[in-house]
């Protein structure tokens, strides 16, 4: 027997030589900014088409918390109360009846200036400041019936009355980016730096409601944290 049939190897390759080293990329696998970008392009739809309002920014960038706020396809007050482990409160700010504009009604697949209702909230963590604003824009027509009505002092947020109602939706992401704060928040925002996501929820296989969400950020260590999120 030869000795590297002994060491229990081909000639010039032992077990050792054969054995990825821990950390390593296997040969092949994408790099982790190539699959951030391949991850961003799958589940945002019209990130293509993101406003000029919004800037550029890596999901690697994002704190990991934020990056799965951002790509979450549930409930954003049931992911921080689970995260930090308070409370959050969502406070209705307007509902009113108003037309769809221009981008929103493409998005929902109506026509410009079809009839729908705007909401705005601000989502506030226990001991922490406002640093969550969502607007949405609901189409009556396509939702249950008192839907809006049911909204109009609702504490829950959008997400939570759906579950409540078991109504079956589904959610498509399309874009995001950096912005400001919403010019209609509530009070001095806690940040002048934002990140922003848009998305619609579907149901009967048709838009009904399209959600934008406004999250308030600041730099820790070279990435960007949701406010109010630091750990004690």
């Amino acid at each position: 027997m030869s000795a590297d049939a002994a060491r229990g190897g081909v000639s010039g390759q032992g077990p050792a030589a054969r054995v990825v080293e821990a950390g390593a990329i296997a040969p092949g696998a994408p790099t982790p900014a190539s699959f951030a970008e391949r991850l961003t392009e799958l589940q945002f739809t019209l990130q293509h088409e993101k406003p000029p309002t919004l800037s550029d920014v890596a999901i690697e960038a994002l704190e990991p918390f934020l990056r799965a706020l951002l790509f979450t396809d549930g409930t954003v007050t049931r992911s921080l109360e689970a995260h930090t482990l308070q409370p959050v409160t969502v406070r209705p700010l307007e509902q009113v009846t108003t037309s769809a504009p221009d981008d929103a009604a493409r998005c929902l697949e109506v026509a410009a200036g079809a009839e729908c209702v705007r909401r705005r909230v601000s989502m506030q963590i226990a001991g922490a400041p406002v640093a969550i604003w969502a607007e949405s824009f609901l189409l009556v027509d396509r939702l249950p019936g008192h839907f809006v009505e049911r909204m109009g002092a609702s504490t829950t947020g959008i997400g939570g009355s759906l579950q409540q109602l078991k109504l079956e939706s589904w959610r498509e992401l399309l874009h995001f980016g950096l912005s400001d704060p919403p010019a209609w928040a509530d009070g001095p925002a806690p940040s002048p730096l934002a990140l922003s996501r848009l998305y619609r929820i579907c149901t009967v296989g048709r838009p009904a409601l399209l959600i934008s969400e406004t999250f308030a950020v600041e730099l820790a260590d070279g990435r960007y944290r949701l406010i109010g999120t630091a750990e004690p």
